[in-house]
């Protein structure tokens, strides 16, 4: 029978363990390894995801689906790339594969009457918008219509608008989870900016 001083001595172990190390063990179905990896990323992961979708109960479906594909593709793991940029990978083509879905369903079976507008969206705390952050700030209509927006902006621009306008992610990490060029993040946060404010009328 284990004790709770070994129960301990597991946890500490896999505290000390990297994150590539936990891996290695996930990959050997050790559920105490997967649990420490689970911990370290759930609450960077949810906040990203739910950036992304702007639906609380969306984003904890997609955090889970994000967790069991690190789990069944831990054997596929490349050393060559850093364990942070591989996992963001994976939850941002859950998230885009969810968006596509989304949009499928929608073309099938949505009738338009059933839309309502008036449907609260997630607000995300922007950062880095500009001089006129903290007039935004104050007005919180903004905000939401900020929100909404971005929800609708195409995959590319809306994922390198999270990870760097709102995350604040630096442009070299942007791009390796992204998988794009260091000037193409730039590129694609300036016109998610400029969308964003021609669709809202608020100047970034």
């Amino acid at each position: 029978m284990r004790s709770d001083r070994d129960d301990e001595t597991q946890r500490a172990f896999f505290r000390a363990q990297t994150d590539a190390q936990l891996l290695n063990q996930i990959i050997d179905q050790n559920h105490a390894a997967f649990d420490q990896f689970m911990g370290r990323y759930k609450g960077p992961l949810y906040r990203f995801i739910l950036r992304y979708v702007g639906s609380p109960t969306e984003a904890e479906d997609l955090l889970q689906d994000t967790f069991t594909k690190i789990y069944v593709k831990a054997s596929k793991y490349d050393p060559a790339w850093k364990v942070s940029t591989w996992v963001y990978r994976i939850a941002l083509n859950t998230c885009r594969d969810h968006g596509r879905k989304q949009r499928l369903r929608r073309f099938v079976s949505i009738d338009e009457s059933q839309i309502n507008d008036e449907t609260p969206h997630y607000v995300p705390q922007l950062v880095d918008l500009g001089p006129d952050v903290e007039h935004l700030a104050i007005h919180r209509q903004n905000f939401q219509l900020v929100a909404a927006a971005v929800q609708k902006l195409p995959h590319k621009m809306r994922s390198a608008l999270v990870l760097y306008t709102i995350e604040g992610r630096s442009q070299t990490e942007c791009s390796e989870i992204l998988g794009v060029s260091r000037k193409s993040v730039e590129m694609l946060v300036y016109r998610a900016r400029t969308k964003l404010r021609d669709t809202t009328n608020i100047e970034f």
